[in-house]
């Protein structure tokens, strides 16, 4: 057995380390994980065999929050341990196998083909050289815009978070629950604080990241199998994922939130209005009320600006739907169901006016 939450030095000795520094030329058939994260480690044997995955993030300005040096040695000391079980627990790993892949590399996509080299050019422009691996989901969600087609739920709210299902994870202790949100569905599962997961769908977890692929794959309605351990006991439960259970997911934090805003917000970067906010302009809960946080300044996501768009503005129609929608939820909207070279009716309240705008809609 090996110890847990050893010191990390000790543990990082037991593993051969490999650094991926650029994602020019990634195996897409093997490396599949989110995409929009700064820090990822893939765990897999020298056959290919995926053990786990390490690493999430929730938050534009605390990237860190999600990860802790004690939550990767502890994912660390569980991996050797299947590491020591394998081959006898290959079952239980089948799932985090990555999956068939149209693209075997970033190069492979239309939007990025030719884009980029192989190799950095550390000579010279090394930055603009570098493909970031963000710009690979940006290139999947670029196919369906183009051919003018809604973006599908599973790549517009990729790796849902365990916060979907109403699960605060203890970011030091790898595979425990924290906190249960009140009827949640966790909650109506049956998931309590203090539980530590043992599978999810059938397949091991040692991480949050591990409960992210599972939830990645899901269904849009869907029934997982759970097992966690609770004290000496194990307890076999279900988790019933509900039609838009992904829809739940902020991806307003993402990287990718940026290409997504310049098609559907004309470079528009929107947050919910407060309390007060509601107050002054006299917009009620349960009505759209998004203010302008900020608005692009070049090119494709000046659209907005050009269109008369100012930062401060508070958005309480979107063609025609006045319903409370997160950021979020408004980009997924756009993205789904409307298509480049609309133009929308939107409503801004700006001081003690009302102003009607027109906002186009792009590639």
């Amino acid at each position: 057995m090996v110890r847990r939450n050893g010191d990390l030095r000790e543990l990082t000795d037991k593993f051969v380390c490999v650094r991926i520094v650029k994602a020019n030329d990634l195996d897409l058939t093997l490396f599949q994980f989110d995409f929009d994260l700064t820090f990822a480690v893939c765990f897999m044997n020298a056959d290919r065999t995926i053990y786990a995955r390490y690493g999430r993030r929730s938050s534009r300005e605390n990237a860190t929050k999600d990860v802790s040096l004690a939550g990767l040695a502890s994912t660390m000391s569980e991996v050797l341990e299947l590491h020591q079980q394998y081959p006898g627990n290959r079952s239980l790993l089948l799932g985090k196998q990555a999956v068939a892949n149209a693209f075997r590399t970033p190069d492979d996509f239309p939007a990025l083909r030719g884009k980029f080299k192989k190799n950095l050019d550390y000579d010279g422009a090394v930055t603009k050289s570098c493909l970031h691996c963000h710009q690979i989901g940006d290139a999947e969600r670029q196919i369906y815009r183009n051919l003018r087609q809604p973006i599908p739920d599973r790549i517009l709210f990729p790796y849902p978070s365990p916060a979907v299902l109403g699960l605060s994870m203890d970011v030091d202790k790898s595979r425990s629950i924290a906190k249960v949100a009140s009827d949640s569905i966790a909650d109506q599962g049956g998931l309590q604080s203090g539980d530590q997961f043992v599978t999810l769908n059938g397949q091991r977890i040692i991480s949050p990241a591990d409960i992210q692929w599972v939830l990645h794959h899901a269904a849009a309605t869907d029934r997982l199998s759970v097992e966690v351990q609770r004290g000496n006991r194990r307890k076999r439960l279900q988790l019933l994922l509900p039609n838009g259970w992904r829809r739940e997911s902020d991806i307003s934090w993402r990287v990718s939130s940026w290409p997504l805003r310049r098609m559907g917000t004309g470079g528009l970067l929107l947050k919910a209005a407060t309390i007060e906010q509601r107050r002054r302009a006299r917009i009620p809960q349960g009505r759209l009320a998004l203010v302008v946080k900020h608005v692009g300044q070049y090119g494709p996501h000046a659209a907005a600006k050009r269109a008369g768009f100012r930062p401060g503005d508070m958005v309480v129609s979107f063609n025609g739907r006045t319903d409370q929608l997160t950021p979020s939820q408004l980009l997924a909207y756009t993205v789904q169901e409307t298509k480049p070279a609309q133009r929308l009716p939107v409503i801004v309240v700006r001081g003690e006016q009302r102003v009607k705008l027109m906002l186009p809609m792009q590639k």
